[in-house]
C-alpha cells in the first residue's frame, strides 16, 4: 500500500488540462440558433425509436442497480460486433469518453509513452498528459489526404513507447483507411509488440456503405472504445464500451469501481435493442442517407464558396474539416460567428489545427443550409 505522502506527492504533480473542445461545446452549444458543432447524427426520440410494446416493457423496468460492467445480455450483443470475442472482451461504460478514460487509467503509466495521431478527439491525449504519461503527437496532414504516414510513426517510436491510438473514422476529417492500410498498421504495432488503441465511435457511418473492419477484428493487442453516441445516433443514452483483450478488460472494471460504478438501467435496455444485427443495420442505414445528403449539400456550397472555404469532404462520420481563407483565429472566429449570427462551429486551434473550422454534418438538412448560408454571408461580408 502506498503512503501517504507518496500518494499526496503523487496528486500534487497532477495538474489537469482544460478539454478545450468539449468546453466550448458545453458553454455555447444550446446557447445558438444553428449548432453545427456536433459531429454525430440527428438523434433519435424514445417514442420514434421504440416499439409500443418496448415503450412499455422499459416502463416496467426497475430502476436498481446493473452489472457493474454491464449486463450480460448487453455484452453479449456488443462481443457479437466482433471477431472471435466473449462477454469477458467487453466493459460498458457511461459513453466512449468514460471508455477512454478507464483504458488511460488502466494501461498507462507516468513514464510510459503514448503516440497520438493528431488531429484527433484529444480526451486521451490530454488525460494521459495529465497522469504523467509522455504523449507523443503524429501528423496527419491535408495534403496526404489526412492518412497515417508509417515512416513518420517509426521515427516516434522508442522503447517506453506502450501504445498507438487512432481515432478511425477519423475525428474531425472524416478520413477512413481502407483495410489494406489498417493492416500495415497493426503488423507495425505486432512487429513491435504494441498496443493499438482505436476510437471507433464512427464506425458505421461510412458514407458508401461498406463498414470498416474492426482494429479488434485484426490483431490481439487491439483495444477499441465505441458506442452509441455517433454512427448509432443515441447520445443521450450515453452508452460506450471498450472491447480488448481479457486480462486488460478485468483491469479497465477494477478502475470503474472507482468512477461511475455502473451504468443506467433504462439505457441499457434500449441499447441492446439498437445493437441487434436488424435494427443496427435501419440505425446506420439513416444514418448514413442523413449524412450523404447533407455532404452533397456541403459540397456544392464549398464550390460556391471556394475563394472563402476548401475541404476534403469527410467519408464517414458527421463532421467535415474546412479551411478558411481568413485572417483570424479559429477560436476567434468561431466566437465572431456565434455572436454575430449566432452560428456555434468548433475551432481548428482545439485539435492544434488553426485556419480550420469543423462544421456538424448530420443535423436536419434545413439546418445546415440555413447555417451555411449565414456563414457564407458572414464571410463575404467582413472578409
Amino acid at each position: 500500500m502506498l503512503k501517504h505522502s507518496e500518494t499526496t506527492n503523487w496528486w500534487g504533480k497532477m495538474e489537469i488540462i482544460e478539454f478545450g473542445l468539449e468546453r466550448i461545446q458545453s458553454l455555447y452549444e444550446n446557447t445558438v440558433e444553428y449548432n453545427l458543432s456536433d459531429s454525430g447524427v440527428h438523434p433519435y426520440s424514445l417514442r420514434e425509436f421504440l416499439t409500443p410494446d418496448q415503450i412499455e416493457e422499459m416502463l416496467d423496468l426497475e430502476i436498481g442497480y446493473g452489472w457493474t460492467n454491464g449486463t450480460v445480455e448487453l455484452r453479449n450483443s456488443i462481443a457479437r460486433l466482433y471477431k472471435g470475442r466473449n462477454q469477458d472482451n467487453v466493459i460498458v461504460t457511461n459513453g466512449s469518453a468514460e471508455a477512454n478514460f478507464l483504458m488511460v487509467m488502466s494501461l498507462l503509466n507516468p513514464g510510459d509513452e503514448l503516440i497520438v495521431f493528431v488531429p484527433n478527439y484529444l480526451q486521451i491525449w490530454g488525460w494521459a498528459k495529465s497522469l504523467g504519461i509522455k504523449v507523443v503527437e503524429v501528423e496527419l496532414r491535408e495534403d496526404q489526404s489526412w492518412q497515417p504516414d508509417l515512416d513518420e510513426l517509426a521515427k516516434a517510436v522508442t522503447l517506453k513507447t506502450k501504445m498507438i491510438t487512432i481515432c478511425h473514422p477519423n475525428n474531425p476529417s472524416g478520413s477512413i483507411m481502407d483495410e489494406a492500410s489498417m493492416i500495415k498498421l497493426v503488423e507495425f504495432a505486432r512487429s513491435r509488440d504494441l498496443y493499438l488503441h482505436g476510437d471507433e465511435v464512427y464506425k458505421g457511418s461510412e458514407l458508401s456503405g461498406v463498414e470498416s473492419p474492426s482494429f479488434a477484428d485484426l490483431y490481439d493487442k487491439a483495444i477499441v472504445t465505441s458506442g452509441l453516441s455517433k454512427a448509432l445516433a443515441l447520445p443521450g443514452l450515453r452508452i460506450g464500451w471498450l472491447v480488448g483483450p481479457t486480462d486488460f478488460i478485468y483491469k479497465a472494471w477494477q478502475c470503474k469501481d472507482y468512477t461511475s460504478i455502473t451504468t443506467n438501467t433504462v439505457s441499457e435496455y434500449v441499447a441492446d435493442i439498437a445493437l441487434q444485427p436488424q435494427k443496427r443495420a435501419e440505425i446506420l442505414s439513416r444514418s448514413r442517407r442523413i449524412l450523404n445528403e447533407n455532404v452533397a449539400l456541403l459540397g456544392g456550397w464549398l464550390e460556391t464558396n471556394a475563394n472563402l472555404f476548401s475541404s476534403i469532404l469527410p467519408k464517414a462520420g458527421g463532421m467535415a474539416f474546412v479551411r478558411y481563407n481568413m485572417d483570424i483565429n479559429s477560436t476567434d472566429l468561431v466566437h465572431k460567428l456565434r455572436e454575430e449570427r449566432s452560428i456555434m462551429l468548433v475551432p481548428g486551434d482545439v485539435y492544434g489545427k488553426d485556419g480550420y473550422i469543423r462544421l456538424g454534418v448530420g443535423a436536419p438538412k434545413d439546418h445546415i443550409e440555413a447555417g451555411l448560408s449565414h456563414l457564407s454571408d458572414f464571410a463575404r461580408s467582413n472578409f
